[in-house]
């Protein structure tokens, strides 16, 4: 079984416990594996946004019809008083603003939403004296990030040295907006081993990022080394960020 098939299993939920467990402690080790799941994970997203959009634009193209289809009748012919025309109008040109907005919206979404995917957080494997982690791997991974907060704070009270629990932590943090303390986080792996150290530096350019920080943002990509696995990624968001397509 190829990648992209393993990949699609897991993206929709197919792989049973122990499949799922081998799978995610393969994504801890193995960069490429991470990578091809980010982009899998982004087409998936992008497929999604297409259909919603497909949906507007029936939905849209249906807004006319429901007003002014034509009249099949044999009678007198009634003709619509002005300002009850004109009332109509009014409501088909609002209702046709507020889809467009919203099309809009579903059609370009944020940097930091198309940037910001995380690898799946594994914990439950790292001792059996430790107890089970199975929940706050599902909160983490289901987006519920301030269960996912509690229990990691738990976890690194326990295991301080535990560095990946920390980035996790301050990955929550960021996403419930907490971004001082994640940044704080972050900013600690400064002298960490470098496969820790180069998702610091890329997750403090994200959170610089969500806080609306664009400068800070600009200055933390710009610090990510050639030789960072993160490197081609933050050179594309310098770019976005610049204008780019």
């Amino acid at each position: 079984m190829d990648n992209t098939e393993r990949i699609d299993r897991y993206l929709s939920g197919a792989m049973d416990a122990a499949e799922k467990q081998r799978f995610e402690q393969e994504l801890s080790t193995d960069a490429q594996l991470a990578k091809d799941l980010a982009v899998q994970r982004d087409m998936a997203h992008f497929l999604q946004h297409q259909a919603q959009k497909s949906a507007l634009q029936t939905q849209l193209q249906g807004i006319g019809g429901e007003y002014f289809q034509p009249q099949q009748s044999s009678g007198k012919i009634i003709p619509m008083p002005r300002r009850r025309w004109i009332g109509i109008a009014s409501a088909v040109a609002a209702a046709a603003v507020i889809l467009l907005l919203v099309w809009q919206f579903w059609s370009a979404p944020s940097l930091y939403g198309e940037f910001a995917q995380h690898p799946p957080l594994a914990l439950s494997e790292k001792s059996v004296e430790t107890p089970n982690w199975v929940e706050t791997e599902t909160a983490f991974q289901s987006g519920d990030y301030v269960k996912a907060e509690t229990q990691l704070i738990q976890y690194t009270d326990q295991f301080p040295n535990d560095g990946l629990a920390r980035l996790y932590l301050g990955i929550c943090k960021m996403e419930l907006d907490k971004t001082t303390e994640a940044r704080l986080i972050f900013q600690g792996f400064a002298g960490a081993e470098a496969s820790l150290k180069d998702y610091a530096d890329w997750y403090l350019a994200l959170n610089e990022l969500k806080a609306g920080n664009e400068a800070a943002c600009r200055t933390a990509l710009e610090a990510i080394a050639p030789a960072s696995s993160f490197f081609d990624r933050a050179q594309l968001l310098l770019e976005r960020l610049d204008g780019g397509k």
